[in-house]
């Protein structure tokens, strides 16, 4: 019973957002430096739409021709690449190096994380990265192990530990944050947050180990911190904070440095960020929102534009399936890459109504076959769990000690 209850309780409210759902298809944002206005794709089934949040219709070539720097390539070869924009002489390849994009969703942070991380060597001398024979942790002690003997190199594990106590890290790390692949133009190292939640820079050049404090508040802690590999090179990573302030590392000087933007919550929204040679693009979304908020080169907001929908539970379909499923129970989550027991409760009375309703059909049920069975456990059940209580006791009937 147990067991038909927990699947129906998966499968029931499964099938019907399969069936009578219609997600919906949040807007693209971008903001155009030529227009100095925001420009929305629009998906729907009639086709794509693109406009200006005040009405105003953009064809395929004229939405790309107010986006330079995002589709430059396809400008150059049409021979429409502006010479200049907003009086400022535009050289496509020094453009290109200001061009970046960054994208944060919630199971990203939620997710089983790695323990053991390559170190590459920063100044190796070859035009590619390649991948070491060890990987490190940091728990009691850094240290490094032999990928083929699975043994500690001792010698390395000292000195990269020295390097790290004689620089004030408290062992264990909190967190190791990098890019743990050759796809990169250059090896910065990582990022690690050590048990007292201060911030260190970490990498090995020409063998040695290379350790820089960072210096924040001592009461300042972050939810995430992103490493990213822009061509620009301004900075090693953004920062979220705990209390939802969004940061970025500056490279080589280690400044945290502030971005002008509310609400950023990487537990709950996808984060995506689009840099060109003038501005910034912080785009947050979530059930029922999307908020662009455009920052200039010294990260100062210029601009923003929001938009609402009906999230599902509250459209028609949505608040029909509050009332049939008193809870709903998954096994993924949006906002996690765990697979886990994922319950969400009904917040509509109506599913307390349909409860009694069928207890009370239940035990016209059970009148009917006419078996002397004990049903206070039936009845519970469907009390407590609705229809998929209703659908099991019907399909596993108390039977069996007639």
């Amino acid at each position: 019973m147990i067991i038909a209850i927990v699947g129906f309780s998966i499968a029931l409210p499964r099938l019907y957002r399969m069936a009578f759902d219609k997600p919906v298809r949040a807007p693209f944002i971008q903001y155009s430096c030529i227009e100095k206005n925001f420009l929305i794709i629009r998906r729907s089934a009639d086709g794509i739409k693109r406009e200006t949040p005040q009405g105003k219709a953009f064809t395929r070539d004229e939405y790309e021709a107010a986006l330079p720097f995002m589709y430059a390539r396809q400008l150059l070869m049409d021979g429409t690449m502006p010479d200049s924009v907003n009086g400022v002489a535009i050289d496509v390849h020094e453009c290109n190096n200001y061009r970046s994009s960054f994208r944060l969703k919630p199971k990203m942070i939620h997710a089983p994380q790695p323990v053991l991380f390559p170190m590459f060597e920063s100044e190796s001398g070859r035009a590619r990265l390649e991948l070491p024979k060890d990987y490190f942790r940091i728990s009691w002690r850094m240290e490094f192990i032999d990928a083929k003997t699975n043994k500690v190199n001792e010698e390395k594990s000292r000195l990269f530990s020295a390097a790290l106590y004689h620089c004030g890290f408290q062992f264990p790390a909190r967190s190791i944050d990098g890019l743990p692949t050759t796809r990169k133009s250059c090896d910065e190292g990582y990022i690690v947050t050590d048990n007292k939640n201060q911030i260190f820079h970490l990498k090995m050049v020409k063998g040695e180990p290379f350790v820089n404090k960072v210096n924040i508040p001592s009461d300042m802690t972050f939810k995430t911190i992103q490493c990213v590999d822009n061509k620009d090179k301004l900075y090693y990573a953004f920062l979220v904070s705990s209390d939802n302030n969004l940061y970025v590392l500056t490279q080589d000087d280690y400044k945290l440095v502030k971005l002008e933007v509310n609400d950023i919550n990487p537990d709950k929204y996808e984060i995506r960020i689009y840099g060109d040679f003038f501005n910034f693009n912080v785009i947050t979304t979530g059930d029922n929102f999307t908020r662009s908020q455009i920052l200039n080169r010294e990260y100062k907001k210029v601009d923003e534009y929001s938009e609402t929908w009906t999230p599902l539970e509250d459209s028609r379909e949505g608040k029909i399936a509050q009332v049939l499923f008193p809870a709903q129970l998954a096994m993924t989550n949006s906002d996690s890459g765990y697979v886990n027991f994922f319950v969400s409760r009904s917040k509509s009375f109506g599913c307390l109504l349909l409860s009694l309703a069928l207890v009370v059909l239940q035990f016209f049920i059970i009148r009917k076959r006419k078996n002397k069975v004990n049903h206070i456990l039936d009845f519970c059940l469907v009390a407590f769990t609705g229809i998929f209580g209703f659908i099991a006791v019907n399909i596993f009937p108390n039977k069996f000690w007639d």
